[in-house]
């Protein structure tokens, strides 16, 4: 999935990547968890500094299933690293997103460091459940003009 961020002095992008995963606790056993994101591209609009002080994306949707489980589970997003334009990076942590239905999703800041609770829960989630997350980048003229990209990993695991 791509975000990608436009501003008046500058351009943000970020890589957003999940999937589904299987997992298979012993041959009586069939976990299984699945995770989708849509869309694959995002676009922030370009906004004034002074006027907007954050950029906000189109909403994405995060459909998951979590199946044949009885413990724990979580969705996370980890940052690869910070928005970079060549030489010139944005940190990261000027990313926040806000996240619907809550519970299980909740807001956050991304971290390229440590791996953030977008949403949890416990057991059995059949059928499909969907939530949505708005990014935002705060919007300054400090940030060098350019096209900047990172890439986000949302994971679903059932430890």
């Amino acid at each position: 999935m791509t975000l990608h961020q436009h501003l008046v002095r500058v351009i943000q992008t970020l890589l957003l990547s999940g999937g589904a995963l299987a997992l298979s606790a012993g041959p009586a056993t069939g976990q299984r968890l699945d995770l989708s994101i849509n869309p694959v591209n995002i676009t922030f609009p370009p906004a004034d500094p002074d006027t907007l002080p954050f950029v906000s994306s189109v909403p994405v949707d995060i459909s998951y299933r979590v199946r044949q489980w009885n413990g724990p589970w979580t969705i996370t997003l980890l940052a690869v690293g910070d928005l970079i334009s060549g030489p010139a990076t944005v940190d990261i942590s000027n990313v926040t997103w806000m996240a619907t239905p809550a519970p299980p999703f909740q807001n956050g800041t991304m971290s390229k460091t440590v791996a953030q609770r977008l949403a949890s829960g416990s057991g059995d989630v059949n059928p499909t459940r969907r939530g949505q997350i708005t990014f935002r980048l705060a919007n300054s003229w400090n940030q060098t003009a350019g096209f900047y990209t990172q890439t986000i990993v949302l994971t679903l695991t059932a430890p």
